[in-house]
């Protein structure tokens, strides 16, 4: 992979005028270290899929985490190791939990003193295991399934939202819009992927009742299928006010083309949940017309934040084989909390790096809400979703108000009025 790379261009100095002292110096800092031997380079273990069917988002994650970590370096690496440098050793889980688990053994072999990863959540199960056993401290760039920190591991760290934060929200943003235009509506239907996609219909199940929905059923479907006429058609038996849709980038681009042919459109709209296609760039590309209005529960970047901004035009310059998208963000945040762990912790031991990150409390990120912090179990407790709406072949940001940089289009128009 490195070969496809090209090289950054971030010099210290380059970079630091670009970015801007002040807004990136609590994030990244930049000390000055002349006249002393090279301290010893810091081995990063990223574990995600950057070939198979969601190489694609993986390679993104992975992107994502790798900048955060050239940006440190360019600004002058760990200042309370005397200014040493970090690599970051990228290794294809295929996403495959098997492959996944000898690439993390192997880095760890290898002296990596820190792991993240790895986009499927599957993978991810296995590759937090290999880290407790290990005792190196795992950040979890994108997984979103309760299991993952629900086995007691203390290595564990989350900066995403889980799969609660995912279900709940989402079925708020969509009373709250109900409420606003007065649309009436009762019931919920989900469709998801199995595997993460059953944790997040498990939680609509809990959640959307408190929201003054009846979920009236859920259709999963597996990994790689080719042709979703059988579960959509299920799906628009069921007549609920409002879809629920968990899944992946490909499969996600095929079941809307199945939704559009169906012509399925429940009054409440089809909002994405935790979706890998709703609110990315490559499936609005690919989409075209049937892309507007499109609506999607979940992370993304803070609209109103000059470090956004400024991390997603250095993505843009830095990489030419995946655009940014949401999956990019808590990658590059959880880079962001292993450098100021390391700084804090002023050391390479990974119980001391772990201990340091328990303590976190990281207030200038990349995605929208308060500092990131973690509880007893490795997740990030102020980790929040928004709504993003596709307007003009853009994704914008359209609940939380205090996020926004667009106000909602709703209700949604069907199929034959999107243009």
């Amino acid at each position: 992979m490195e070969g496809k790379r090209k090289k950054s261009g971030f010099s210290r100095r380059s970079f630091l005028k670009a970015a801007g002292v002040s807004g990136l110096a609590t994030a990244i800092g930049f000390p000055a270290v002349i006249g002393r031997a090279q301290p010893k380079e810091i081995l990063i273990g990223s574990l995600h899929p950057i070939t198979g069917p969601v190489a694609y988002d993986g390679l993104s994650v992975a992107n994502g985490f790798l900048l955060a970590i050239e940006h440190k370096n360019a600004a002058g690496g760990i200042k309370s190791l005397g200014g040493a440098k970090m690599k970051v050793i990228l290794m294809d889980t295929e996403a495959k939990p098997k492959v996944g688990e000898s690439a993390a053994e192997k880095l760890i072999r290898d002296g990596c003193v820190a792991l993240a990863g790895c986009y499927n959540s599957p993978v991810t199960m296995v590759t937090t295991q290999v880290a407790e056993r290990n005792g190196i401290p795992f950040l979890v760039t994108i997984s979103v399934a309760d299991e993952i920190l629900e086995r007691g591991f203390k290595y564990t760290f989350r900066v995403q939202p889980d799969s609660s934060n995912m279900a709940e929200l989402t079925c708020k943003y969509a009373r709250q819009l109900a409420d606003q235009y007065k649309i009436p509506l009762k019931t919920l239907a989900a469709l998801y992927i199995s595997g993460f996609g059953t944790s997040i219909f498990n939680k609509l199940q809990k959640f959307g009742p408190k929201y003054g929905f009846e979920v009236v059923g859920g259709v999963s479907y597996g990994f790689g299928v080719s042709d979703f006429t059988t579960e959509i058609s299920k799906i628009k038996g069921m007549n609920a006010d409002v879809i629920m849709d968990t899944g992946y980038l490909a499969d996600g681009i095929l079941k809307l083309k199945t939704y559009a042919d169906l012509k399925v459109e429940p009054k409440g709209g089809i909002f994405g949940c935790a979706n890998g296609a709703y609110s990315n760039p490559t499936a609005v590309k690919e989409l075209g017309r049937l892309a507007e209005f499109l609506m999607d529960g979940n992370y993304y970047y803070n609209p109103r934040s000059p470090l956004a901004k400024r991390v997603i035009e250095d993505f843009g310059k830095r990489f030419t084989d995946v655009r940014f998208q949401s999956h990019s963000v808590p990658a590059y945040d959880a880079a962001l909390v292993l450098i100021d762990a390391l700084e804090r912790a002023a050391s390479t031991d990974p119980k001391k790096i772990r201990d340091a990150i328990a303590g976190t409390s990281l207030k200038e990120h990349v995605s929208p809400g308060p500092p990131i912090e973690f509880d007893s179990a490795g997740q990030n407790k102020n980790g929040m979703i928004t709504l993003q709406q596709v307007q003009k072949r853009e994704i914008r940001l359209v609940l939380p108000d205090e996020y926004s940089d667009a106000k909602p289009v709703y209700p949604v128009p069907g199929w034959s009025a999107k243009t």
